[in-house]
């Protein structure tokens, strides 16, 4: 009796332990060193379950909020700002608004491919700026990613922001045990 008593005890310890915990442990499994991945889908209410690889908080505490376009803003710290929002964006219309600002002086393209651009502006007496813009398909569904509007960044800003907006994945929804 103490066998099979010892046995389902030990047996439901193993069920338990493979059912519950580590959720956090999950996302960040195959996330490289430096770089936590971000949830976006409590903020959007699930109408977004993704996830995206974004800078460890060594940078600045990691805010995830709602954005006024049914999207997600991600902060870490000062230099680390974008916007993520389910759409297929326009990325001739986009380049369009880049080259031809009334305000800001297009200098170049810093990268420029079919789905993601950097680009350098810069308003006459002040430092340059440069911003990013990339649609990134993940799954069935298309993002339309950028830095968030309002704000001035480095080169190097730029390109970690547009290489995580690429880490953009689609959140596994796992079955309850």
């Amino acid at each position: 009796m103490k066998k099979i008593f010892l046995s389902f005890g030990v047996f439901s310890l193993f069920i338990f332990a493979s059912c519950g915990g580590a959720k956090k442990e999950d996302v960040n499994a195959n996330v490289p060193k430096g770089m936590v991945a971000a949830d976006l889908s409590a903020v959007s209410e699930g109408r977004m379950p993704v996830l995206m690889n974004v800078p460890d908080s060594t940078v600045g505490p990691l805010q995830v909020s709602a954005n006024s376009q049914g999207g997600a803003d991600v902060k870490v710290g000062k230099s680390f700002q974008m916007a993520v929002m389910e759409g297929a964006g326009d990325m001739e219309t986009k380049k369009k608004d880049v080259t031809h600002d009334d305000v800001r002086k297009f200098v170049k393209y810093v990268m420029e491919d079919a789905n993601a651009i950097i680009w350098e502006w810069q308003i006459e007496g002040m430092e340059p700026e440069f911003h990013f813009y990339a649609v990134v398909k993940a799954g069935a569904k298309s993002f339309e990613v950028r830095d968030v509007e309002g704000e001035v960044f480095s080169e190097k800003s730029a390109v970690q922001m547009l290489d995580a907006a690429k880490t953009i994945r689609m959140k596994e929804v796992k079955a309850a045990s």
